[in-house]
Parts: structure tokens; sequence; C-alpha cells
């Protein structure tokens, strides 16, 4: 296997770990019997990347995105209204209370199809080491290649669509909805698109474009993704391709015992939180890179495949966890926690974003080398990144988000279906630091499906798949 992750597919890698030795355990490779032969469908992965040369250059210089004005926002449009962002200090220190509480859980392999979407935990991932024992995890010798399989994979954002999200909704609406036929929550999202929103007080280079329409009472918002941020997902460098790649690679490492060859990234296991931020309601779905080792849940088939009959599928949001505690995974270009700057580096405030949102504690991470190889894992406390930091505070984005959420409220005052189909499009100018806003009804824009929208709200029983 070369550095570039292209093997044979007939080999499985697989790595022993010894504590308290000078040298790391270097990967032994056991060959796998050839099955192709009794396989007739079996076929190959194609090569998708690009090489690149390791080690990576010692001072690679941060790319700056291409701004792309919007042409829905040019500057010289005038919004009815408009937000202003001001300093981060002028929200530090506001006392917006928060909230959270998990009610839910779905896996699925495509976020924008409700047909692949499942009540169960197949897709949550396991570490295989314990977190509470920090001297023996700092201790280990390992050696995790991150490249293995990068030649087969180019990692992709998830969707934006909301409907895997939309497909939980609907089948516990009765528990989510009031006796007038209203939603009970004000808000429904993605983490990631309130984490754009909160990262709005520092973001000087890249605009953002959400849309929302209003339905049953509650302000259902999609990203609808501009140039600019096209330009930067797809004008990704084969070397930024690749360290996304050891992400996910990580991951497998850390939960499997035989990683596969790449991984599936497609794959996900979300949690669904209910967070009440001063006196707004958000319900979200987050993506959650694994559990602990002592986690324990009810449900049998936790990380494999099940099949579940109608009974089991009415009852399945019941199966919640008994003990469960979720981690958040990284991997840093560092020899050890002491060359990370988590006082002033405002990266670390987009961790803590999305650890929070979702009450994660702490994040594991590996500290990687120029050639993608991994020697040494310690986990980081949320707690610790909040107190050292010095450029930002948690204050100043519940504060920012709180206003954000009052704004939309106060713009959108009529229901979907009262106002024409109407979408509400919010923009962020990082050059102006204002959010503006405009309507339409072009179809492009109508992103709730009909199967969603046309569903009887008013029935009592829930939707079986």
């Amino acid at each position: 296997m070369d550095g570039t992750g292209r093997g044979k597919l007939s080999r499985q890698v697989k790595f022993t770990f010894q504590k308290n030795i000078e040298t790391p355990c270097p990967p032994s490779l056991s060959i796998l019997k050839d099955e192709t032969s009794k396989k007739k469908h079996h076929r190959k992965p194609e090569i998708v990347t690009v090489d690149i040369t390791l080690p990576l250059p010692a001072a690679m210089e941060h790319r700056m995105p291409i701004f792309i004005p919007c042409d829905q926002f040019p500057t010289n449009y005038i919004s009815p209204t408009t937000l202003s962002i001001l300093h981060w200090s002028k929200y530090h220190g506001r006392n917006i209370s928060f909230y959270l509480k998990d009610i839910g859980y779905f896996s699925t392999a495509d976020r924008s199809d409700a047909n692949r979407c499942r009540e169960d935990f197949r897709y949550l991932k396991r570490l295989r080491y314990n977190l509470d024992d920090v001297r023996q995890i700092k201790q280990m010798n390992i050696e995790f290649d991150l490249n293995i399989g990068s030649a087969y994979l180019n990692p992709a954002e998830p969707s934006t669509s909301l409907d895997a999200l939309l497909w939980w909704i609907n089948r516990h609406r009765t528990s989510l909805m009031d006796n007038k036929g209203r939603f009970t929550f004000d808000f429904v999202a993605w983490r990631g698109t309130i984490r754009k929103i909160m990262s709005s007080l520092f973001n000087n280079d890249t605009d953002w474009r959400i849309g929302v329409i209003r339905f049953r009472g509650a302000y259902f918002l999609h990203v609808f993704h501009t140039d600019t941020e096209l330009g930067v997902e797809f004008g990704q460098t084969p070397i930024e391709k690749r360290m996304c790649y050891w992400g996910h690679k990580f991951e497998d490492y850390l939960c499997s015992e035989t990683p596969p060859l790449f991984p599936s990234p497609k794959k996900l296991f979300s949690l669904v939180n209910l967070a009440t931020l001063g006196v707004h309601t958000l319900l979200y779905g987050s993506e959650i890179d694994a559990c602990t080792q002592d986690s324990v849940f009810n449900d049998e088939n936790i990380c494999q495949k099940s099949t579940r009959n109608h009974n089991d599928n009415k009852n399945s949001n019941t199966k919640l966890k008994k003990k469960g505690t979720f981690v958040e995974i990284k991997v840093v270009y560092a020899e050890n926690m002491l060359d990370l700057h988590t006082t002033t580096a405002r990266k670390y405030a987009k961790w803590w974003s999305q650890c929070f949102l979702t009450g994660i504690e702490q994040i594991l991470l590996g500290f990687r080398d120029d050639h993608g190889f991994v020697r040494q894992i310690q986990p980081l406390l949320i707690k610790d990144i909040e107190t050292r930091a010095r450029t930002w505070s948690s204050s100043s984005f519940l504060g920012f988000l709180n206003e954000f959420c009052a704004f939309v409220r106060k713009t959108i005052t009529k229901d979907y279906f009262d106002d024409e189909k109407t979408v509400y499009l919010f923009y962020f100018s990082p050059q102006e630091k204002k959010i503006k806003w405009r309507t339409t009804t072009e179809a492009t824009y109508q992103f709730l499906p009909d199967w969603f929208t046309s569903q009887d709200f008013s029935s009592s029983e829930e939707l079986i798949k």
C-alpha cells in the first residue's frame, strides 16, 4: 500500500496497539481470500482523486475565498428591513437562557431522500477506547495511516435538504402539534445552518443565503449556497480534498478494529435536539460522530443493520438511550495539545458551537503529521475551549442568534399557504456586515416537499413507513 491510498482490494489493514514501548507498532497486513469468482457482480471501486505529494509543504498558505457578488442581493439593493451585525463584544454578557434536550434520533444514507431514513442506531459508531482513562490514551503507541483508500473517495458536504428531518417530524407530528394544528416549536433547521448564522459574527469573507418558510406557525430554514460558497466547495485543491478525507478515515480507525478500505461519509446518525433560546424554541438535527465505549442503549441493533416490523417502528421513539455520551472527532496538524492556540484562534469557536448545540462535552483529537499519520490521540473538553477563549464568548454567539430569530419572526408574519407560497430569502453580506431579505415565489426555492405539506396534521394517527 503506497502513500496515495491505492492498493489491492484483497488487503485489509489491521493495526495492533501496544503500550509503553518506544517504537510504534507497524501495521500487519492480513491477506483475505479473493472471492471475486463467487460474486458475479463484484466490481472494484474506481479511482476518483488526484495523487498528491507527501509530505505536505511545511508552510502552507491559507487560501482566501474568492468573493462572487450575489445577483439577488447587489450592493445597491435596499432591503425593507436589515439586521446589522455588531462587534462580538456588544453581544457579550447578554443573559440569554439556553436549555437543551434530545427528543429523537434516526439513521440515514442520504439526507435528501426520506425513503432512506430509519429510526434506529445502525449508523451510530462506538469508540474503541475508554475516554475516562486519559493517561492510557496519551501513552498508547499508534500509527494510523489516514491515506489508505483515499484514491477511491472524494468526500462531499452533506445535502442541505431538510427531507430526512421532515421525515422524522412527520412520524412524530402528533406529539409536536398543539390542538390548533400548529407546531409547538418555532424554528426547524440542521445544526450546520444554525452554526452558519452564529459564525456571521466573525465571517468577513463568505456570504450565505438561507430560505425561510413559515408553515403551521414554525419557521423552516434551508441553505441555498451562494456562488462564493460553491466556489469554495468545488474549488478545493487535491491537498484540501485529501485533508478532508483524513478526517473521515480517522473516525473509522477510532471506531473499528478492522477499518474498511475507505469510509462511508453519507451514512449518518443524527440526534433530534430541542433547544429553548430565550423565548424561541429550536428543533434541529445534529450529526453524531460516535458514542463512548460505555454508552448503553435500549436498541439491541446499535451499530448494526436491522429490520423492523410496523409495531417496532411505531414504538421506536420510546427506545431512547439509557446512558449515552456522544463525542466529536477531529484531526489537527500538531504534535500535542500545547501546539493549539485555543485562546486566540477562532476556528475553535466553530468547534465549540458544533458541540455546544448538541450537548457534546468533549472532542477526541488526533494529532497528524505532514505525511497524514496520526501517532497520538487526546481528549479535549469543550468547557476548556470556552474558558480559554479571549476573542469570543458563548454569550456573544447566543445573544446574536437570539437577535436573528427575533428578526425572522418579526419579518415573516403570514403562513406559507396564506402568503401565496412565499419564500423569504435572508442574505448575509460580509462586506456590509448586514443581513438583508427579499421574497420570492420561484419554484427553485420551494424547498418544502409536497409529501410533507399535504399531510393531514390534524390526524391523531402517526404515519408508518
